[in-house]
């Protein structure tokens, strides 16, 4: 049975590696035009370049500083599902511009560079140079051209083929970040994959155990290419070490939306500072749900058996512990999506794969101290089950999605914004009896949401295609008049 267990921890650690995109191209779809110049040559004629407005701040910057200017419908990618295009007037480009990473802002796009999708549109005048019309395929204006009888090519999915091509490193981070967790190799935090654009909704993805923001390729390409979706939302990640203790992340979660936004939009005026739709796959959603909750003190009531002020704590001591168990829901956000989150805990986490996976996991040293001193300096105050975790060494994140009261606390935490639940069921029992191999349905389940789908697949239920057509759906919704 440890056998067992140790080659299903080993899965799902090489799992967390193994989504890569791979893109290929013939030599001459790479192109060199000197768009930073009045005047360029196009297809082997001298053009005028003309930057539309919807190449501005800085989606501008990275365009006239490009390493790699590539012929969009020229590459060809292994790794993502579906190809998505629009036909229509123009050539679909893919531009790739390494980040220098010395703004604040740019270390919130990707160290490994940074890709955006253009179309270059050829207009003849009679008698004079033709004009080569710049557009941001993903801006707004652009996207709606879709609907019309004249659209604006486009080719989504291989400028983000092209992005995930480069990020062997992030994917390859996952399995680290969860034994290492104070070690992780890319910095806690959101980030974005295309220029900041203040009149979208962030749509804020978090990974689960043993992942990455690269787990959320598919689905980014599947909602990402809808013009619907398109027009109206931005992809963002929050990157995190998954080895850690849940109430740890969940609080960087908080603060790292708010910096993120502060950073941003500073005045604070900006539609993406007041409106965003999370979207949380396993642990990630319990980390979602406290940004969408007010703890009053249930969580702590669920860890310790005497009130927080009644105890003996330095003043570090105290603002640690607080940031972890108390808070207060975030106003900017609309909605949440949670897709298999194990809202009461895991029985595998509890199980010989949990006690396998304690061992080998470096416990988070803040974590560990923190609950290590307050147990030494305030005897009996933990409850039964996180006294046992303090003699194992600390709070990790198995530990924490393990059935446990303090997950029971969080799962009873009413949410104060419309939710939904998306289930997957491997078929094995069907109904509530289901379960999707990891999480049963009885853990996924919440009362009160707003629509619940069951769907035929197993824990990485955001592969399956009703998964999304639901979240499609959902975010449909979300744009009603009736919602802002």
């Amino acid at each position: 049975m440890e056998k067992l267990s140790r080659l299903i921890l080993l899965y799902a650690l090489l799992s967390g590696c193994s989504h890569l995109v791979k893109v290929s191209y013939r030599p001459e779809a790479v192109i060199h035009p000197a768009f930073d110049q009045p005047f360029c040559t196009w297809k082997g004629e001298r053009v005028k370049v003309v930057l539309t407005p919807s190449l501005r701040g800085e989606r501008l910057k990275y365009l006239l500083k490009y390493d790699q200017l590539i012929l969009a419908n020229s590459i060809r990618q292994r790794g993502l599902r579906h190809e998505y295009k629009i036909a229509g007037k123009g050539t679909p480009l893919v531009v790739y511009a390494k980040n220098p990473e010395i703004l604040p802002q740019e270390k919130h796009y990707p160290s490994t560079g940074i890709t955006l999708g253009l179309t270059a549109v050829k207009e003849e005048r009679r008698g004079q140079v033709p004009l080569l019309k710049l557009y941001d395929a993903f801006d707004p204006s652009v996207v709606r051209s879709s609907y019309s009888s004249h659209p604006i090519a486009a080719n989504y999915t291989a400028t983000l083929a092209v992005l995930n091509s480069h990020a062997r490193k992030v994917a390859g981070s996952a399995a680290g970040s969860f034994l290492r967790p104070d070690n992780p190799r890319f910095a806690t935090g959101i980030y974005l994959i295309q220029p900041y654009d203040p009149n979208k909704i962030p749509i804020l993805f978090v990974h689960g155990l043993i992942s990455s923001p690269i787990s959320w390729q598919n689905l980014t390409n599947d909602l990402c290419s809808d013009p619907k979706i398109l027009e109206h939302y931005q992809p963002w990640f929050f990157l995190y070490p998954t080895g850690q203790p849940l109430l740890e992340s969940a609080e960087q979660l908080r603060e790292s939306l708010q910096a993120t936004q502060r950073l941003f939009d500073p005045e604070g005026t900006a539609l993406a500072s007041h409106h965003v739709v999370v979207i949380a796959h396993s642990m990630g959603g319990l980390l979602a749900h406290t940004l969408v909750s007010d703890s009053s003190d249930a969580l702590w009531n669920g860890f310790a058996n005497k009130p927080l002020n009644s105890l003996s704590l330095s003043a570090g001591e105290k603002h640690l512990i607080s940031g972890y168990f108390f808070f207060r829901h975030q106003p900017c956000v609309d909605r949440v999506i949670f897709l298999a989150v194990p809202h009461r805990g895991s029985r595998l986490a509890a199980g010989i794969v949990g006690s396998i996976g304690n061992r080998v996991i470096r416990h988070s040293k803040a974590a560990a101290e923190a609950v290590k001193e307050l147990a030494a300096e305030n005897p009996g105050v933990l409850n039964r089950y996180f006294a046992r975790v303090n003699v194992r060494g600390g709070p990790t994140s198995l530990f924490s999605l393990a059935p446990n009261p303090l997950l029971d606390r969080l799962a009873s935490l009413p949410i104060r914004v419309p939710y939904h639940s998306i289930i997957g069921d491997r078929g094995l029992d069907g109904g509530t009896r289901s379960s999707d191999g990891v999480v049963a349905y009885s853990s996924s389940h919440l009362a009160g949401a707003e629509s619940e789908k069951i769907v035929p697949a197993g824990h990485t239920l955001f592969s399956n295609e009703t998964t999304v057509r639901e979240i499609k759906r959902i975010l449909e919704k979300n744009l009603a008049p009736d919602v802002f």
